[in-house]
């Protein structure tokens, strides 16, 4: 008498409860486990698998891996994003009565009960016996139980295994049914084997024959992104195509809202039948589907997405391209349209959804992707490369600090040459502080320049405040604009350096990158001590603070420090083209160079008369719409103004008073200033237009070049002048006495802290002995801008032996 049977897995509905899953050792650190996907049944929740161990080398494009976010898909904004920690939200990751269960079959129980209608061939699933055969469960909670459930439909897998003409290859039926998804195939609960699986995620995501990116089942806008997508996309491209160019600077100049400029160019008008009714509606809905998705800002999906060969995206039961969202969102910066919309869509959001967000999620990774397949980093090292990845990943949110730097460990492992062994340990019991602190340290190890420095934050907002202070708080993502990154074509402390007229630009970044590592360099990530050499270039005098480059205080600090510089700047020399003599430069000149960091751009006339010359009528512009406003008392802005008090007349009055004698005291001709005429004049303008009276004066509405160089590199800087009169802008958390090194490989200056107390370093001899020293230590205190050394000068004086290096050590 054979054996009783259960009837077709999806038909059970019998609530019996069996043992959870025992995970066993994995055979080898190359061995994963993949779930074969075998039935369904929707009234127990219930999905039938098995799960097999593989070597990861024999599953070259048989299988699909799952790129998900754990917990909730759908933001609710209550965490803060910009926060250095973002803890396991128990409430999206606890259980509840419609969490799907997966019952675990034991492969050769489907090898006994094997039929024709086998699940990798038909929906209906196996027959096996439930009673007998040992069974084991799974509970998968929140976004991964609702993918089980959305995905294993009537259709699948014949409704996955199907020809994508636009958007992929046909996946196979043995893709479609055969998964890798982390948080069932790892043992979560086994730190050793996470450990082991952290470094060739990368490859798997890579032989993967596609790359399932889930978004959830909540299709919320979903139907107005798609049309996007779907329907405006196309018409763009199209129009563009025929436009060109002049097309590009048409809308560059049109407002994205505009209801005309859709009709008339493109013949389009909002979704009406979709539920919107204006442009402003339908770009908020696009825009609210980026900031609502956890998906698009989850550590994770980096590697998941740059190292996919074949990718498909699913919201709900709908797909979606990942060309055409790439194609469009790089269509939108093309246009510069991406701050407008950002800016104007909050205005129709919640106050929690504002926190500002680099694109819409992916236009960073579209950069990596194209990176990784032009295969960059072959000719610029990988240390390039991988940052970049550490830079994509930070901005997004996860649930440990150390992700942060583990989400990056499968590219990492992809840009090493074979058989090269990662350079940071994999280490579950590692602190963040120890990881980052390493990470940091491999950086500075295989790349000649201190580029890493570049993007270290403000001390007051790290979140681990025993990290040392020259590795970068990898869980903060909030730093000023670097001066001095992998692309940098400054180069104040690199030895290498040449003038840019003897190089191509991609051979002059080449270069750079495949210098030599400077020899003395000892990096101690136990004691958290890095030694290098510098020479220190001078000690600050004099801060010129202000609160945000848009505050018109700016404008009156920078003729206080016109006033306090020499007429001509001795640290930069100028050539008369007369006499040939030399002489300092023009101290405006010095100080628009100082402000907008030469332009921060690649180009060999950088520093040149005539580059600098074009800046004067906007820098003039500037003063004059920035003073103007001081004078007046009244910032346009600001149209909500309080009512003036005693106190706040007898203020403008000392204002004013400073002004005239700083202005008298620059005496400078009106090519390069306003003087105090004009002042008086437009001041009088703006009063008249705030009562009411007239219009605004037009130069308070004109973009200019000076406002808009200066606003990335003046933000959360300050101007300097030092005790040997050299000036420079500085983060506005150094203080007057801090000193300014020229350290070796740095592109630029830093500000360096003492921190009075004495340090024992080990460096290690070329002979492979070791030498111990004490010396200062010394805390970071970030980059400065300093005219007049920023292309190597002061090392030029070092080879004559005028400048000698020392010994540093940073703490």
């Amino acid at each position: 008498m054979s054996r009783p049977r259960s009837q077709s897995l999806p038909a059970i509905n019998t609530p019996h409860r069996y043992p959870p899953y025992q995970y066993q050792r994995l055979s080898s650190p190359r061995h994963i486990r993949i779930i074969q996907l075998l039935g369904y049944d929707p009234i127990l929740s219930r999905v039938f698998i098995s799960i097999v161990e593989h070597d990861l080398s024999t599953l070259s494009k048989r299988f699909t891996a799952l790129s998900y976010t754990w917990g909730s898909a759908i933001e609710t904004f209550e965490e803060t994003h910009h926060s250095a920690i973002i803890g396991p939200d128990k409430a999206r990751l606890s259980k509840n009565p419609c969490d799907i269960e997966l019952v675990l079959v034991p492969p050769e129980a489907l090898e006994t009960f094997k039929r024709s209608d086998d699940a990798s061939l038909d929906p209906r699933g196996s027959m096996v016996d439930l009673y007998t055969t040992p069974v084991t469960t799974i509970t998968v909670t929140g976004n991964l139980s609702n993918f089980f459930r959305t995905y294993m439909t009537e259709t699948w897998p014949r409704r996955h295994a199907q020809s994508h003409a636009c958007w992929g290859p046909t996946i196979s039926l043995e893709e479609s049914t055969n998964f890798w998804i982390d948080a069932v195939c790892i043992d979560q609960n086994n730190d050793e084997e996470i450990a082991a699986q952290i470094p060739i995620m990368g490859e798997i995501y890579s032989s993967a024959g596609r790359v399932l990116a889930w978004l959830g089942a909540d299709e919320a806008r979903f139907s107005v992104f798609r049309w996007w997508h779907d329907t405006v996309y196309p018409r763009m491209r199209h129009v563009l195509h025929r436009a060109g160019e002049k097309g590009i600077l048409s809308l560059r100049a049109s407002s994205c809202f505009d209801i005309e400029l859709w009709a008339d160019v493109f013949g389009l008008a909002p979704p009406v039948e979709l539920g919107v009714t204006n442009w402003l509606d339908a770009w908020t809905e696009y825009w609210a589907f980026y900031r609502t998705r956890r998906y698009f800002h989850r550590v994770w999906i980096c590697q998941e997405i740059v190292l996919a060969d074949c990718l498909q995206t699913y919201c709900g039961s709908g797909e979606l391209s990942w060309g055409d969202m790439v194609g469009f969102t790089t269509l939108l910066g093309t246009i510069h349209w991406v701050d407008a919309i950002g800016t104007q869509c909050r205005v129709n959001l919640p106050l929690e959804w504002t926190p500002s967000i680099r694109g819409f999620g992916i236009g960073d990774l579209f950069e990596v992707q194209q990176q990784q397949n032009s295969k960059i980093w072959q000719s610029t090292g990988w240390v390039r490369q991988w940052f970049a990845i550490i830079s994509a990943v930070r901005r997004r949110g996860c649930f440990k600090p150390e992700d942060r730097v583990y989400a990056t460990v499968g590219i990492l492992q992809q840009l090493l040459p074979p058989n090269t062994p990662l350079p940071i340990p994999i280490d579950t019991t590692h602190t963040p502080e120890q990881l980052f602190t390493f990470t940091a340290a491999a950086i500075l190890k295989n790349w000649p320049e201190l580029s890493i420095f570049a993007f270290l934050e403000h001390n007051a907002s790290r979140a681990f405040s025993s990290l040392p202070t020259w590795v970068p708080d990898l869980s903060i993502d909030d730093f000023p604009w670097p001066l001095g990154p992998f692309d940098t074509y400054f180069g104040a402390g690199i030895a290498t350096s040449a003038p840019l007229k003897d190089f191509s630009v991609n051979d002059w970044f080449q270069a750079r990158a495949t210098a030599p590592i400077p020899s003395f360099r000892h990096i101690d990530p136990i004691k958290g001590q890095f030694a290098l050499r510098g020479s220190k270039l001078d000690t600050i005098k004099q801060k010129y603070h202000c609160t945000h480059v848009y505050d018109m205080k700016l404008a009156e600090l920078a003729i206080e420090v016109l006033a306090n510089l020499p007429v001509h700047y001795a640290h930069d020399l100028v050539q008369e083209e007369e006499t040939g003599a030399t002489r300092g430069q023009c101290r405006v000149e010095a100080l628009i160079h100082t402000m907008t960091c030469a332009g921060m751009g690649f180009s060999s006339s950088r520093g040149s008369m005539e580059k600098t010359s074009q800046l004067f009528p906007s820098f003039r512009s500037w003063l004059l719409m920035s003073l103007s406003q001081v004078w007046s008392g009244i910032d346009p802005v600001d149209r909500l103004h309080p009512a003036h008090t005693a106190g706040d007349d007898v203020e403008l009055q000392k204002r004013r008073a400073k002004m005239m004698e700083t202005m008298t005291n620059v005496g400078m001709s009106s090519k390069f200033m306003p003087c105090m005429k004009e002042i008086e004049e437009m001041a009088s303008m703006i009063i008249a237009a705030d009562r009411g009276e007239g219009q605004w004066p037009r130069l308070l509405e004109q973009p200019l070049e000076f406002s808009d160089q200066i606003r990335r590199v003046m933000t959360d800087r300050c101007l300097f002048t030092t005790e040997n009169g050299w000036l420079g802008i500085c983060l506005d958390t150094a203080l007057e006495g801090d000193e300014v090194w020229i350290l070796e490989g740095g592109a630029v200056p830093y500000v360096l802290k003492k921190s009075g107390s004495e340090v024992e370093v080990n460096i290690e001899m070329a002979g492979g002995e070791t030498r111990t020293s004490k010396a200062e230590g010394r805390r970071f205190g970030g980059e400065t801008y300093v005219h007049g050394v920023m292309n190597g000068e002061l090392l030029g004086k070092a080879r004559t032996g005028a400048v000698q290096w020392e010994e540093v050590v940073l703490i």
